[in-house]
């Protein structure tokens, strides 16, 4: 006797096993997903996910292209494009990523946190603690919060900026 699995459960094989740090054969599951459906998103998001944890931004971005050639409204691959630019270190493509994810759902607060981060990197720091504001103004728990940071920076950059008048 064999099971036939349709591409719904090599997406769901995948996710399991991305939800348990098992990125190669997530990718390998959606890879088998994407062979029945190639217009699967959430199986082009999962594996744009294993990409993205395993360090290999570049490949991840096309993944996530793929989810947007599908769903291009879909805020999340917005999102995810901008951190593997911001980890590739181009960070004002990043800055145009995360906007469009923005565009979408003004209330996605960790695109709201992505996008200080990047402000922060880009030493616009009162933009940046504006954006870290409106991240916990809709998400009071949210985690990674560089406020602080950015005002000490911004401290230190009037500082030098009256010191060099």
């Amino acid at each position: 006797m064999f099971i036939l699995i349709d591409d719904s459960d090599w997406t769901l094989i995948g996710l399991e096993f991305f939800q348990n740090c098992r990125y190669n054969r997530a990718i390998t599951a959606c890879r088998k997903a994407l062979l029945q459906d190639p217009l699967n998103a959430v199986a082009w998001l999962i594996i744009g996910d294993s990409l993205y944890k395993l360090s290999r931004y570049t490949e991840a971005i096309n993944a996530y292209d793929n989810v947007l050639q599908i769903t291009p409204k879909n805020e999340n691959a917005w999102f995810h494009i901008a951190n593997a630019y911001y980890q590739l270190g181009q960070h004002k493509v990043a800055l145009e990523n995360v906007n469009k994810a923005l565009s979408i759902n003004l209330f996605f607060s960790q695109a709201w946190l992505t996008k200080g981060r990047i402000l922060r990197d880009l030493e616009y720091y009162e933009e940046a603690i504006w954006c870290y504001d409106r991240a916990l103004e809709i998400d009071p728990t949210i985690k990674g919060v560089k406020k602080l940071d950015c005002i000490l920076r911004l401290g230190s950059y009037k500082k030098i900026q009256i010191s060099s008048k």
